[in-house]
């Protein structure tokens, strides 16, 4: 088995392909599934191709606390169909549907538990819906660059500041327009995302938001350095990312940093940093992950391969994302982070991880954690395994045990995730 940093390298990192982060767990490194790729569609003898997935994911949650003990038992599902169009050798239209639910509770109107679909509101319909629909053109004036315009799965650089997570139920996906341009190791990517729509009037307010610029811009550099030998090629991806906020005359959200991945001397690595400014306020947030194959675990019985990986994080009391991260379960299976990820603000993580695959088709993790988040604090053990079962159905198994710092409150969660994919 290769193991392989978290799906973040090279143009993968800024491509405007439809796409959606897989963060089932870090450890396993349950990679984004992109669905478009290698469908055809309706010219002359091609017709079209559908395809899509279907979910069912059961969370078992027991809070052993000092004023009761919670347990909890939720079955949620979803689907996802999706139709992509070739029109002609340089166009593509892609239209792609979200469904999901709590098994008990679909349609009753009450607001969903966490873990169900935690960014509907109470009354609002979670039925199928389009979440993603977008025409993407090469060389549309004939410069060679690749455009696109819709909405769909976005997550620039790691997406630890703005991403989409196939861990939650409807994946966040963002409208706008796409820009990407190759050439020989240098790789440019630009997008303008829709903010809050200038003058929307919102009920709970009196007034409108605002006459301002309500844009998110992104831009981005793909560079694959190679000049030294030893190192090997490097991945270095410098960003900067606005959020324009449509608050008349308040200050704006500005990210600037730069993503570094490769592989030398047999050790994977990833390496980001990153600075944020709103008006006087600066505060600053890094990672930093290896990963390393261990040959030497292939000489134990039954097991075929294994790794180990260790990352660290931290962010400060300054800094912040853009409140639409959703970048799930970046540490641990609890998910006791939400969809802030590890940047959530004044958060420092360390994670250490043992990959084994104890048979041919078998992947196995074992990881330890820590996390401290203002002045809570948390450990974590989490084991889990993965296997292709019948049918072709993806099977995932994830259990939890959380120790909370300070206080004799111990919480445990179980996932068992079967996932079936159809079509090209």
């Amino acid at each position: 088995m290769k193991v392989r940093l978290f799906n973040l390298v090279a143009i993968a990192a800024i491509t405007l392909s439809a796409q959606g982060v897989a963060q089932q767990n870090d450890s396993l490194e349950r990679a984004l599934a992109d669905l478009n790729s290698g469908l055809a569609a309706p010219m002359g003898n091609a017709g079209y191709t559908i395809s899509g997935d279907f979910r069912a994911r059961n969370r078992w949650y027991k809070d052993d606390s000092a004023t009761g003990i919670t347990n909890n038992r939720d079955v949620d599902t979803r689907v996802r169909l999706n139709f992509l169009f070739n029109v002609t050798e340089s166009s593509q239209a892609f239209v792609g549907f979200n469904g999901s639910e709590s098994w008990g509770d679909a349609g009753t109107g009450t607001t969903p538990g966490q873990y169900d679909d935690p960014y509907s509101v109470a009354g609002s319909p979670r039925d199928f819906q389009l979440l993603r629909s977008w025409v993407a053109v090469d060389s549309l004036l004939g410069e060679g660059g690749r455009a696109k315009i819709g909405r769909d799965y976005y997550t620039p650089v790691s997406g630890r500041i703005i991403g989409s997570d196939e861990w939650d139920n409807t994946p966040a996906s963002q409208s706008g327009i796409w820009y990407d341009y190759a050439m020989d190791s240098v790789a440019l990517h630009f997008s303008m995302l829709n903010g809050l729509e200038n003058g929307y009037f919102a009920p709970s307010l009196t007034t409108s938001l605002g006459d301002g610029d309500d844009m998110v811009y992104i831009a981005a550099l793909n560079w694959t350095c190679d000049y030294v030998e030893q190192l090997g090629p490097i991945a270095v991806v410098p960003y900067w990312i606005r959020n324009e906020v449509s608050l008349a005359d308040a200050d704006s959200d500005t990210w600037m940093g730069v993503l570094l991945t490769g592989e030398a001397m047999g050790i994977g690595y990833e390496v980001e940093y990153s600075d944020y400014e709103h008006g006087t306020t600066d505060g600053n947030a890094w990672y930093i992950r290896g990963v390393i194959d261990l040959d030497a675990l292939a000489e134990l019985p039954g097991v075929e391969d294994g790794g180990l990986s260790v990352a660290f994080s931290d962010s400060d009391k300054n800094y912040a994302t853009t409140g639409v991260t959703k970048y799930h379960n970046a540490v641990g299976f609890s998910d006791k982070l939400g969809a802030g990820g590890i940047w959530t603000t004044d958060t420092n993580t360390w994670n250490i991880g043992l990959d084994i695959s104890p048979a041919e088709g078998w992947n196995g993790n074992i990881s330890v954690m820590d996390v401290e988040m203002g002045t809570a604090q948390w450990s974590e053990i989490d084991l889990s395994v993965s296997h292709t079962l019948g049918g072709n159905v993806e099977g995932w198994f994830g259990y939890a045990m959380v120790d909370n710092t300070g206080s004799s409150r111990n919480e445990d969660t179980f996932w068992a995730v079967l996932d079936l994919s159809f079509g090209n």
